[in-house]
Order: C-alpha cells, then sequence, then structure tokens
C-alpha cells in the first residue's frame, strides 16, 4: 500500500526528489506472486477467476500482506487460507485501498 500511496502523492504532484531518490522499483508490472501462493489460487477455478477479477491494488495489497510472513509458516498458512476462503466467496476485506484515497486520484 505504501507504493501506492507514493504513487498518489506523484500524481498530485506532492513528491519531491528527496523522497524519489529513496524509493525503490516502483513499477506496477515488477510485482510477481509466489509460486506457492499462485499453485494454490489455480487448485479451484472460481477462486482464480474471482481473484483475477478483483481490482490490481488489492491484489497488490493482499498478497504482499501473504509474502511478508513466508519466513513464518503458521502464519503464512492461516493469511493464505483466510484470502482463499475470501476469495472463494468472491469478498474483498481489509483496508487495501487507504480509506478510499487510493482508488481514484
Amino acid at each position: 500500500m505504501n507504493k501506492e500511496r507514493v504513487r498518489r502523492l506523484e500524481k498530485l504532484g506532492l513528491m519531491r526528489d528527496e523522497g524519489r531518490d529513496a524509493l525503490p522499483d516502483m513499477n506496477p508490472d515488477s510485482f510477481v506472486i509466489d509460486p506457492v501462493v499462485e499453485q494454490r489460487l489455480k487448485e479451484e477455478r472460481q477462486v482464480y477467476e474471482n481473484f483475477l477479477a478483483f481490482p490490481a491494488l488489492y491484489q497488490r495489497v493482499r498478497m504482499d500482506t501473504i509474502h511478508s510472513v513466508k519466513n513464518q509458516p503458521e502464519l503464512f498458512a492461516r493469511r493464505l487460507d483466510k484470502f482463499i476462503t475470501n476469495t472463494k466467496a468472491n469478498k474483498m476485506y481489509g483496508q487495501w485501498h487507504d480509506h478510499g484515497r487510493l482508488l481514484d486520484y
């Protein structure tokens, strides 16, 4: 979500050179889904179709939440299971759009 906040600041003309100098790769296309997560998503066709229909920002935020705990197997599994369950129900959850600020800017 922080990268999307930076993109918003840039578009609004509020980003400074000092901030830009500290940034990692900001290209949204550089985001890659972990192979384990992708495999789970593709186990059920409907889950994967629902996932692909979600907004790209939601996909990236949820994936980052799961990827960030890859080195904690139990937490990783719980987060992935919760995500799969909600995706199967075609339900988005969490504060993925910063209270609406990241939807349309």
